[in-house]
């Protein structure tokens, strides 16, 4: 499953909201990729070259300051790539997106087994080892809606957890969920000591309660909305794995201008910023950072959370959609960092299966600018001058962008385009208050998955449980196939239903697709080895980073 409530997903656009965009990709910058490359989810590199060396302080710009480093409560940007350098999950995601053991290896004796069998020799930053309590304990309280998580529903196939020996956890599903292990490789997988949780109650993972995980950094000190300091874990347990850089400020720096003065001051090293205004200025600055693009799970869309009105007709939806001029949207957006989105998920959430979501994508057509067909669409519907309400804030440029980009577009086919504008604090109720979309038939987002999974984010937008599923809809087609791709094991049969699903949903398009974005990655350039791919959302990435050589 992917996210759930106020989780990644839906809060993306939170952090598409007060910085603007996302992306990354390999060290050399100077080749975007084009808007319509058919593969280019084969051309992004998901790494930077590796380091020479280790480095000192860092600071690490994100695009506000760290709320908690909870995992359960984690739900954004920052948060996630905070977390990501202190804690360990049950699976690891790798740059490419790929899932591997962990802290244990997942087996499945049969289809409504799941098996957690922890490997030797993990130990907290305290020392003390990582047991099955210590997971069993984490697991029950990322699954315990009373625990406050946004995590619950992953949890919605297990029937119960138990330890059954020192380091194994044994999980009773009620049908097969083969999402489940793509979960445990995120938030819903990391391990907390079990007795300092207890301890600290609702204080943990706040400034004042603190943390205890068994990852590559540490935390070192924090205050309430300030920075958050992390420090090396010298005694962590995976000697192949350990940081190379002594300590990191996680800073939170709000706007464009302040994030391109402080690479170029040295005052910031490193980010993966969203829709940075000023990336091209970054990018001719060759002397001092580097600008990496590299796949991204992330989507550009325009949630649709009304079918009580205009949007109701799906032939309304897909005028709409034709009418978007998505290419000079990109380019003004993400200065062609993206691609034209032939799907609604994201090339880069391929993380199995790519040769069968690969050859789905090569032959889906490129979303295309039609009006006059666009058009015949809204006569035929007779939906000529109906009225559509888009949920709006004026204050973040990419929502800005977004929702005037489809306004034009609905104008230009006959359509009346209203905004609700909201300030960018209050942008974030339109995903979490039933009330604020109140007369809403639509609005734009940032989305992503947990892990690397087109059916991590169709389940939140499709299904009729799921989190980001605001208009009700149910396709009766689209819930066959993701439900029969859940209980797949086979990885290739997985995606070929999987791939359905996505074609039935570009059909439908309970979501229209902007932009299958890129991950953007800045860095001084003393500084090398962070992933170029969005996997620092889900997996370790920090303990990558170290030093160029130069300058040093």
């Amino acid at each position: 499953m992917t996210r759930v409530p106020l989780a990644g997903a839906a809060l993306t656009a939170i952090a598409a909201l007060a910085i603007a965009a996302c992306g990354k990709a390999a060290p050399d910058s100077s080749t975007s990729q084009s808007t319509a490359a058919p593969s280019a989810s084969n051309t992004l590199k998901p790494t930077t070259p590796a380091p020479t060396g280790e480095a000192g302080k860092v600071t690490w710009a994100t695009y506000r300051d760290v709320g908690t480093i909870d995992p359960i409560q984690a739900f954004d940007y920052p948060e996630n790539t905070a977390i990501t350098t202190l804690c360990d999950s049950l699976q690891r995601q790798a740059p490419d997106g790929t899932i591997g053991p962990g802290l244990a290896t997942l087996t499945h004796p049969n289809d409504t087994t799941l098996v957690i069998t922890l490997k030797d020799g993990p130990t907290f930053w305290d020392g003390k080892p990582v047991t099955a309590d210590d997971v069993l304990y984490s697991l029950q309280r990322a699954a315990d809606p009373k625990a406050g998580g946004f995590y619950g529903a992953v949890f919605s196939r297990v029937a119960s957890m138990r330890k059954t020996s020192g380091n194994v956890v044994t999980v009773t599903l009620k049908q097969p969920d083969f999402w489940l292990d793509g979960e445990l490789s995120q938030m819903p997988g990391v391990v907390v000591e079990k007795a300092f949780g207890e301890s600290k109650g609702r204080k943990l993972g706040t400034p004042q309660g603190g943390l205890m995980c068994s990852g590559p950094y540490k935390v070192g000190s924090w205050k309430a909305g300030s920075t958050l300091n992390v420090v090396r874990n010298d005694g962590y347990w995976d000697a192949s794995h350990k940081a190379k850089v002594a300590e990191i400020d996680f800073r939170g720096v709000p706007d464009d201008a302040s994030m391109t003065s402080g690479f170029l001051t040295g005052g910031i090293d490193g980010s993966y910023p969203q829709g940075l205004s000023t990336i091209d200025q970054l990018k001719a600055a060759k002397d001092k950072v580097t600008v990496s693009q590299g796949p991204s799970f992330a989507s550009d869309a325009i949630v649709i959370s009304n079918l009580k009105g205009a949007l109701g007709d799906v032939r309304v939806r897909q005028a709409l959609s034709l009418a978007i001029d998505r290419k000079a949207y990109i380019q003004n957006v993400y200065h062609g960092d993206a691609q034209l989105p032939r799907t609604l998920a994201n090339p880069g959430t391929w993380g199995y299966g790519r040769d069968v979501f690969q050859a789905n994508w090569d032959a889906r057509p490129d979303p295309t600018q039609d009006v006059a067909k666009a058009k015949g669409l809204v006569q035929q519907a007779g939906a000529a001058g109906k009225t559509i309400t888009l949920g709006m804030t004026s204050e973040v440029q990419q929502l800005n962008t977004a929702a005037n980009a489809v306004r034009s577009a609905g104008e230009a086919i006959g359509l009346t385009v209203k905004f609700k504008a909201v300030s960018a604090q209050n942008f974030i109720n339109f995903f979490t208050d039933p009330k604020a979309r109140v007369g809403i038939d639509g609005f734009p987002t940032v989305n992503y998955p947990d892990y690397a999974d087109p059916a991590a984010f169709y389940n939140t937008v499709v299904m009729p449980d799921g989190s980001q599923n605001y208009d009700a809809y149910d396709d009766p087609q689209t819930t066959k196939a993701m439900n029969a791709a859940r209980s797949t094991a086979d990885p290739a049969q997985r995606a070929k239903l999987v791939a359905q699903a996505g074609d039935r949903i570009m059909q439908q398009l309970p979501w229209i697709p902007m932009a299958a974005i890129n991950t953007v990655l800045i860095t001084s350039s003393k500084l090398t080895g962070a992933p170029a791919s969005f996997a620092y959302m889900g997996g370790p990435w920090a303990n990558l980073l170290g030093s160029t050589g130069a300058g040093n």
